[in-house]
This record gives structure tokens, C-alpha cells and sequence, in this order.
């Protein structure tokens, strides 16, 4: 099992400098754990997202929510956000090659958006891993697409025209969510958690799930449903037919070779191929 975060350790807001980064990159300190999405129809294994951690020498495992913010008001988030992405690709690559054709997301910042840069990395990633790009997924925030400039709108465009698919994550929570579905190039929904967690107990939550996801095949667009905790949920997204979950129910995050142990078990144990 993946190493948690160590969420006891004294928080320290100069941690992330420029400095450490550029060390934590070249001794590689960061790494990536992935946790696992299931189509909630079939029950197949069908991908992973990809979730930065940070190996610090003082402080231990760190999550995200530890250094994430500092890395993005330094800019060094353009860089290790490139990093994680290539990373994605060369772990996603080495799955397809074993017959597991997982697609793989990963969640980037609007700093990266804002980023010249950013296309031409992600084509380098693709291209240098061999990884097939259909099966790439970038994640953006909702509300970093409804703030995108006509220019950032474009750079969507063009990771779409890579083969990338585009999501927005915790989706349905602004009042702009339906015109932002309808006016920007998005390929899948992550349906806010916070519904997920109520579907049971909110007649609110469980109606807004149905509208989003109602709104969501009417484009074309698949659904998946994040925070899934426990069997009521997944019944319940299951009968608004909800295309993919992932939560804890299914699968805590995995380094690599737990993913690899997973998907023999999920082979073995489910009667399907890899």
C-alpha cells in the first residue's frame, strides 16, 4: 500500500522554494501514486488518476495539499506539472504494453493552463513514452475553465487535437456549470463530490447528479462520479446511469507495482482480461 501522507508533521510555509524544488526533481523526491476508476456499469477496471506525493528528507510522504498551493504561487508548478505528465505517460505506457489499456488522468493547475508551454510538453510526453494519447486525460478544475482566456480556450483545443481527452473536475458547482459544458471543448465530467456524499441523504444532491448527468449525455459527454465511499452511492449513481466511479469503496491510491498486483487480482478474481 502507498505510503500516506504524513499529515502529523510540523507545517512549514517556506517548504516549497524554488530551491528544494529544483532538488526534489533532480533527486526525485516526487512521485506518483495512482488510484484506480471502474466503469460503474460493467465493474471493469478502466483507469487511474495519477496523484502527485512528495518524499521530503525532513518531513516525509507529503500530500498535495501540503505544497500544491506554493508550487503554483512560485510557478514552479509549470515544471512539475510537466514532469507529472510525462511521468503519467512513460507508467501509462508500460501498462499498454502489458495488455492493460487503462486510461490515465491528471489533474493540472491553471498556472499550467495560463503556460505557452503547456501543448508542446504534453506532445513531448506522448511522443518521447509512445503512450497513446486517446487514453490521456488532463483534468482542469471548474473554475479555472470558467475563468480560461479566448487563448487558454485555444490551448484546450489544441491538446484535443493531440488525441488528449479534457475533463473538468468537481463539476456542478457554480451557477455556470451548464454554459460551461456547452461552450468549451470538454470530453468528460467529474461530478462534484460534495453531491456524492449527500446522493443518499439530499433529495438536492441526488437531483442535481441526475440534472448534470442528464446534461451530460445530451453532449456527448462521459460522466464520472469521484468520492464514492460506500455501496448506496454506487447503487445510486449505477441507476442514474453514471458512466465511471472511483473512490475509496473501490480502491485507495497505489504505487505502480500495487497497481500491477491490482490488476492481476482484478484479472483473476472478475473473469475478465487485463
Amino acid at each position: 500500500m502507498a505510503s500516506a501522507p504524513n499529515d502529523d508533521a510540523p507545517r512549514d510555509e517556506n517548504l516549497v522554494t524554488l530551491a528544494a524544488v529544483d532538488r526534489a526533481l533532480a533527486d526525485r523526491q516526487f512521485f506518483l501514486v495512482y488510484q484506480p476508476t471502474m466503469d460503474l456499469q460493467s465493474g471493469a477496471f478502466v483507469g487511474v488518476e495519477a496523484l502527485l506525493r512528495w518524499r521530503h528528507p525532513n518531513l516525509g510522504v507529503l500530500g498535495p495539499d501540503r505544497f500544491v498551493a506554493r508550487l503554483e504561487s512560485t510557478g514552479a508548478i509549470v515544471e512539475v506539472g510537466a514532469w507529472v505528465v510525462a511521468e503519467a505517460c512513460r507508467q501509462g505506457a508500460e501498462w499498454h504494453a502489458l495488455g492493460a489499456r487503462l486510461a490515465v488522468s491528471v489533474n493540472v493547475a491553471a498556472v499550467q493552463l495560463a503556460d505557452d508551454g503547456l501543448v508542446s510538453s504534453v506532445d513531448r510526453a506522448v511522443a518521447d513514452s509512445g503512450f497513446d494519447p486517446g487514453h490521456l486525460v488532463l483534468e482542469f478544475a471548474e473554475q479555472t475553465l470558467i475563468e480560461a482566456t479566448a487563448e487558454q480556450t485555444s490551448r484546450l483545443e489544441a491538446l484535443r487535437d493531440l488525441g488528449v481527452r479534457v475533463a473538468v473536475d468537481d463539476f456542478g458547482s457554480g451557477e455556470e456549470s451548464k454554459e460551461l459544458l456547452g461552450s468549451l471543448p470538454v470530453d468528460i465530467v467529474k461530478i462534484d463530490r460534495a453531491f456524492i456524499a449527500t446522493i443518499g441523504a439530499s433529495s438536492a444532491a441526488a437531483a442535481r447528479v441526475h440534472d448534470l448527468v442528464q446534461l451530460g449525455k445530451s453532449l456527448g459527454v462521459q460522466t464520472i462520479a469521484q468520492g464514492i465511499e460506500d455501496d448506496d452511492q454506487r447503487l445510486r449513481l449505477q441507476l442514474e446511469d453514471v458512466d465511471v466511479g472511483q473512490g475509496f469503496l473501490f480502491s485507495v491510491p497505489h504505487t505502480p507495482e500495487e497497481i500491477d498486483r491490482f490488476l492481476e487480482d482484478f484479472a483473476i478474481f472478475s473473469g475478465r482480461p487485463l
